[in-house]
């Protein structure tokens, strides 16, 4: 069990402290219709690409030394367990994606899934989220670069092995420790370092 733990939000007046302990940190999940563009442009000279698509906010696998917890805040919500226990799904993401493509101003850059979420969230077993807007970067040849550390992504398998085909598929796995115990304390619920390695072998037979 996690109990709620968040640190202050520098963008609210106010803050919660708890008397006595605090609640249970519970899972829960918010639709949300997205109003602007889903291609994040990032100009940063330490990250290795220039676009990116995030389908979900937050990420479940709760791994403690995640650049993208503050990016929480900016909802109202908390860089510590809000970030691991309140997600977004932006349930309109392949549309808008699709919208994307269709402007004169995209070059057909690479386009990287994701930067402040995995993109194989467990929502993404329920959500499809990302498989469909994979789909459509099929549609459009659009090369595509995959940053992951779920064996979820076996399930996408018929989609990458044609993306591979078709144009340029780069995917990463995040796998930062060997080891399934020092693994675990550090990112608690993403899957195990094994489970990666076996995605990573099962995605390079059919996309290699």
């Amino acid at each position: 069990m996690r109990y709620i733990e968040n640190p202050p939000n520098p963008w609210l007046s106010n803050s919660v402290e708890w008397i006595g302990e605090p609640p249970e940190a519970k899972l829960e999940v918010f639709d949300e219709t997205a109003t602007r563009s889903i291609i994040t442009h990032n100009d940063s000279p330490d990250v290795g690409f220039d676009f990116s698509v995030n389908c979900y906010r937050g990420c479940s696998h709760a791994c403690t030394y995640c650049f993208s917890r503050p990016t929480h805040e900016y909802l109202g919500f908390g860089a510590g367990t809000d970030f691991e226990r309140k997600l977004v799904a932006k349930v309109n993401a392949p549309e808008l994606l699709r919208s994307e493509f269709m402007k004169p101003s995209w070059k057909g850059n690479e386009l990287v899934f994701s930067f402040t979420s995995d993109p194989y969230v467990p929502l993404e077993a329920h959500y499809k989220l990302t498989r469909r807007c994979l789909e459509v970067c099929l549609e459009f040849r659009n090369p595509v670069g995959i940053v992951t550390k779920s064996a979820l992504i076996r399930r996408d398998i018929d989609i990458l092995s044609q993306l591979a085909k078709e144009t340029s598929l780069t995917v990463f796995f995040t796998i930062p420790f060997r080891d399934r115990e020092a693994s675990r304390a550090v990112e608690p619920f993403a899957p195990s370092p094994d489970s990666r390695f076996k995605a990573m072998e099962e995605l390079a037979k059919h996309c290699l």
